[in-house]
């Protein structure tokens, strides 16, 4: 994301905004189309077995050059009733990169991988093992051959003619230099091959026709798959304001839908984070697209018709400028519920997952901090269920400084930390300030082998 976008958006919206009282957020994608259960052992009796790792998580963590740290990825203790609470128990360096990595996705047969907002390393492979005495090491981190595809964001993986398959989001695209940048990466599961590159470039298409856009969100039902405009990685007056449809029996788009209504801070509206609400989420549910709009402040709905294949009208749901909150970020969801970030003033959202498409409050919101974005769920030792919530937006390079997350503009949307909260109650039970504790800043959490979510984006 720009940094020229990025600082017109905190002048604007801070002096729209200001301090706001906090509420609650976060979220993010499907990661596994067939919706992956948490496995969570139970810790009531005494003969129960604890699974100590289910307290762990991994972090994703971008050195400050000018404190004399590098970026690595950390596996953490969560347990607040733990002694070891928020130190790291293993850190892996990483190579230095022209731009952080930012997302951590297990497939459905665990395998991990990250994807990274520069030209370098957009996508890579993370081998997760165990070492001889059982304990959780990485062995290796690769970089992926994209085919020359750059910046990515979120992957996807979708049964595709009965094979699984692997989806990427590419913000820049196959040149950061065109002005409608912007490609869906396809890739064998099993060998991380590219499969195909699909691109529409907006002034490559005849008027009126779909094109993909600076791709950011990314979600799929049956044979259809959406993904979102979001924001040019490198061109600052570059910004999408719809959704397109892609027809996964031929990899192609067949429609592109505006999702845009106020414009709060005077830039469109800036789709990021997109979920396909479908019957393997909400039995019996009536199959709806939900997406967030970072700078529209909003939470939309756009009802799928299942039989004619058809999109109805985009509905608005939420609107964040008149209820106080702003930059809605990802949707995260367990067996009962579904969170939604919003980066401002800090806070997640919760609603009744039986409600679908429509959101219904099932609770007070999470007052976690300024930049929540991405959370993982858990259980403590004791078995009390708690939700993680990553407060911090984006830790972008300061060529004046040379320090990643010291940027004026990104101050009151990085709070540089990792909040812990009894999930039935929203209580703080604890916080990790990563940039106080070990002078890093956090670009993304997830549950050590993946067991902290059950649906994501």
């Amino acid at each position: 994301m720009s940094k020229l976008i990025l600082i017109s958006l905190a002048i604007l919206l801070f002096s729209g905004c200001g301090d706001a009282s906090k509420t609650s957020s976060t979220a993010t994608m499907d990661k596994t189309e067939t919706s992956s259960k948490a496995k969570i052992e139970q810790t009531t009796t005494k003969n129960s077995v604890i699974n100590i790792e289910e307290t762990q998580a991994m972090v994703l963590l971008s050195g400050l050059p000018t404190l004399g740290t590098t970026d690595s990825i950390a596996i953490i203790e969560m347990d607040p009733d733990s002694a070891n609470f928020g130190n790291i128990l293993y850190d892996y360096p990483l190579p230095k990169l022209d731009a952080p990595m930012h997302h951590l996705y297990y497939s459905p047969n665990g395998r991990l991988y990250a994807t990274g907002l520069g030209s370098q390393c957009s996508l890579a492979e993370i081998d997760l093992v165990r070492n001889a005495k059982a304990e959780p090491v990485i062995s290796n981190f690769e970089c992926l051959n994209t085919n020359g595809q750059n910046v990515g964001e979120d992957i996807m993986w979708h049964n595709v003619n009965g094979e699984l398959t692997m989806f990427v989001t590419f913000m820049g695209g196959s040149d950061l230099t065109q002005i409608d940048a912007g490609t869906v990466g396809v890739f064998n599961a099993q060998t991380n091959e590219v499969i195909k590159i699909i691109e529409a470039r907006k002034s490559q298409v005849e008027a009126g026709q779909p094109y993909i856009m600076f791709p950011h969100g990314i979600s799929a039902y049956g044979d259809r798959m959406v993904v979102t405009s979001s924001t040019h990685p490198a061109i600052a007056t570059e910004i999408g304001n719809t959704i397109t449809i892609i027809d996964l029996n031929t990899l192609e788009p067949i429609e592109t839908i505006v999702i845009e209504d106020a414009k709060p801070v005077g830039f469109p509206s800036s789709p990021v984070e997109v979920l396909f609400v479908r019957p393997s989420i909400v039995e019996g549910v009536e199959p709806a697209i939900l997406v967030n709009t970072l700078f529209g402040f909003e939470t939309w709905k756009v009802p799928y018709n299942e039989k004619t294949k058809t999109f109805n009208t985009p509905e608005k749901l939420y609107d964040g400028a008149t209820a106080g909150t702003a930059v809605p970020l990802e949707f995260y969801g367990n067996e009962d519920e579904l969170f939604i970030s919003h980066g401002v003033p800090g806070i997640v959202k919760r609603y009744d997952l039986k409600q679908l498409p429509n959101l219904v409050s099932s609770g007070e919101d999470i007052k976690a901090e300024s930049g929540a974005h991405h959370m993982i769920f858990y259980k403590t030792a004791a078995g009390r269920k708690l939700i993680a919530v990553q407060n911090n937006l984006l830790n972008l390079g300061d060529a004046k400084d040379n320090d990643p997350t010291d940027v004026d503009f990104l101050v009151k949307l990085n709070h540089h930390s990792v909040t812990v909260h009894d999930l039935l109650t929203g209580e703080r039970l604890g916080e990790i300030n990563f940039k106080e504790k070990y002078k890093k800043g956090i670009d993304n959490i997830e549950a050590l082998f993946g067991s902290g979510f059950t649906h994501h984006h």
